[in-house]
């Protein structure tokens, strides 16, 4: 059972100029995904998650800290006249990196955004609206290259939605060291978070019992591509979220590292939860990530 501590803060408000600099990375967008069969890229391949953005005060000490954890390396540039740097793994891109709008700075915790693909961004705002979701910003074009919008789920929880007009980068037949590869949506009402998102893409949905009796579904849509789980009661005090999950092959070994690079451990391996595979880190100003080893 995932049981780590997390404050409750989360951002009152986004900065318009925050979130369009986050939907304007998605130009390099090319990230891994969920374990799921090889398919070719071009596909919409709706409910998958596409582009991981890092919102931090410190975009300086989370690059050296995410460089010294995973061998991340950057492009520098600028989104809306405003710094930005695409991380990568090789030549691959793996997700971005920028400081929040000036006008919300120190207000706006470290946090990363997750954006799920779909079909058609407009009408599945539409539908979030309706069922009780709240826009933060968009729908907005990336020039030629997509359409995205970022929300905030009835509980709480923000994320994003794109689509890019080029379709998404192919599914690789195996996770890729240092990348994101799975999504995990924490939530205290299983039932209320499998309804809302299947309202957006049509997912399949395997809901079983984890090893310490805790509900767990799986969303499928042409392959894996998240988990939901239902926190237990004792944790009242995690709000709901999407935690990003990178493939590592040696979470212990990186775990044990994150306190010396700044960060904080806040799940160590265990070997009763998914065989000692899965740790859970904070980076230097507080962005929380899962580091996972798989099949494990």
């Amino acid at each position: 059972m995932i049981q780590f501590s997390q404050g409750r803060s989360r951002p009152a408000r986004y900065g318009a100029v925050l979130i369009l600099a986050a939907i304007a990375g998605l130009p390099f967008s090319c990230s891994t995904s969920s374990p799921a069969p090889a398919a070719k890229a071009g596909g919409s391949n709706s409910g998958k998650f596409v582009w991981h953005d890092l919102t931090t005060d410190d975009p300086v000490a989370c690059k050296k800290f995410y460089t010294a954890l995973f061998g991340w390396e950057y492009v520098d540039t600028t989104v809306l006249g405003r710094p930005y740097s695409v991380a990568r793994i090789g030549k691959a891109p793996v997700g971005g990196i920028h400081a929040p709008n000036p006008q919300t700075a120190g207000k706006t915790p470290a946090h990363w955004l997750s954006y799920m693909s779909v079909a058609d961004v407009d009408a599945s705002v539409a539908k979030a609206k309706a069922e009780g979701g709240g826009v933060l910003a968009g729908p907005a074009d990336i020039d030629t290259r997509g359409r995205a919008a970022v929300l905030r789920d009835p509980q709480g929880a923000p994320f994003g939605l794109v689509r890019l007009a080029a379709g998404n980068p192919a599914d690789p037949a195996s996770p890729v060291e240092g990348t994101f590869f799975w999504n995990e949506y924490l939530t205290h009402d299983l039932d209320a978070t499998l309804a809302f998102y299947n309202g957006l893409v049509p997912f399949e949905m395997t809901v079983s019992n984890g090893e310490s009796g805790a509900s767990y579904a799986v969303l499928k849509h042409a392959g894996a591509r998240a988990g939901v789980f239902r926190l237990p009661d004792s944790k009242k005090d995690v709000l709901p979220n999407w935690l990003p999950y990178v493939f590592v092959t040696d979470p212990a070994g990186l775990a044990a590292r994150v306190p010396g690079l700044g960060g904080r451990l806040l799940l160590a391996p265990d070997p009763g939860l998914r065989k000692g595979s899965l740790a859970v880190v904070a980076d230097p100003t507080g962005a929380v990530v899962a580091l996972q080893k798989y099949p494990y």
